[in-house]
């Protein structure tokens, strides 16, 4: 009996050592990652960074994940993906393409006044009272404002697909500069439709308020998608408004992110992204990583799809060289929560 008793007592000392041991993850993390962290500029320098905040319980399963792009204006932090903004606009204005120079652009003439913080996947739609539409996108390869004027009297039933370069579609204004297409010529992109630009311009019809349109989809099928009212095949008077196609934007993407990592255990991860595989040449994407933890920064370094937490142009936030600047930020919240080094951050391209 006295030794059932010692060994039962055994036990429980056992079991309760490993519980004390145990650790508690219980809390609020935060991590940044920030630009040009590889030229040497510090976190308090920086002028753009990415937050990620994270909430676990006990057991290190996160309960809330937020992940905020900040750019520094005006010596304040404000949100690129806020995903708010004012639209107004002007159908007296005939659009004009924007001139491409050799070394920079000048933008065209526009029909829309636009304040916001993410044209990424950007797009604006109004309606004067006599029925003239007004209607802008955000080209997701070209990242070029794409404007058509439609007249009160205008044929609804054309084919999306008819609407190309110049023919329908005027390139106005360039909202960033890191597009995939960089035309040198708007002569190069004519005839094509949106959906045909490029091999990954299915990103506009894959998901979200453009799903499954096609070429063949009407003009008015599209408005309506993009929030236009029609009666009798008119369209109706609708002030300026916008929102996001693809994925959503800066916000779409971030939300998105959040919505994959709520539920995972915290613990038993390293990063978003694990950094396995190939490219679509071949080359592994952990030769990217140089002897002091940085990923992307040359001009030869891999890029492509990773295996976790996105997959090229096809989910999450685009490709490996963007996605690797979310991971460190998450990252370094995994290093305040105690669960890996900062000697295991993977630097990302920022």
């Amino acid at each position: 009996m006295k030794k059932i008793l010692a060994i039962l007592l055994l036990v429980v000392l056992v079991l309760t050592a490993v519980g004390c041991s145990s650790t508690d993850y219980s809390g609020e993390y935060i991590g940044y990652s920030w630009k040009d962290e590889a030229k040497g500029v510090t976190y308090e320098e920086a002028t753009e960074k990415i937050e990620t905040k994270m909430t676990l319980d006990k057991k290190g399963v996160i309960t809330d994940f937020e992940m905020d792009f900040l750019v520094l204006k005006n010596d304040q932090w404000i949100k690129r993906n806020d995903p708010a903004a004012t639209v107004t606009f002007d159908t007296s204005i005939e659009p004009t393409p924007a001139l491409i120079g050799s070394e920079s652009v000048e933008n065209g003439e526009s029909m829309f006044e636009i304040k916001t913080n993410d044209k990424m996947s950007l797009f604006v739609v109004g309606v004067d009272n006599d029925g003239t539409v007004a209607y802008g996108i955000v080209d997701p390869m070209t990242r070029y404002l794409f404007e058509a004027k439609f007249e009160a009297d205008y044929d609804y039933t054309t084919k999306l697909g008819q609407l190309t370069i110049n023919d329908g579609l005027i390139p106005t204004v360039l909202t960033s500069g890191s597009g995939l297409i960089k035309p040198k010529a708007f002569e190069e992109l004519e005839g094509l439709s949106l959906l045909d630009f490029s091999i990954y311009s299915h990103v506009i019809n894959l998901r979200g308020v453009y799903k499954d349109i096609t070429n063949d989809t009407t003009v008015e099928e599209f408005l309506t998608l993009s929030g236009v009212t029609f009666e009798n095949g008119k369209p109706q008077p609708l002030e300026g408004t916008h929102g996001f196609h693809s994925i959503g934007g800066w916000n779409g993407n971030y939300n998105n992110i959040a919505k994959t990592m709520i539920g995972k255990n915290a613990s038993e991860l390293t990063g978003l992204t694990d950094f396995e595989g190939k490219n679509y040449e071949g080359d592994e994407y952990k030769l990217g990583i140089d002897e002091n933890n940085f990923f992307g920064i040359y001009g030869d370094s891999v890029t492509g799809a990773t295996k976790t937490i996105q997959k090229s142009y096809e989910t999450v936030a685009g490709a490996t060289i963007r996605i690797s600047r979310e991971n460190t930020s998450f990252q370094r919240a995994l290093v305040e929560a105690g669960i890996i080094s900062e000697d295991q951050v993977i630097k990302g391209r920022f």
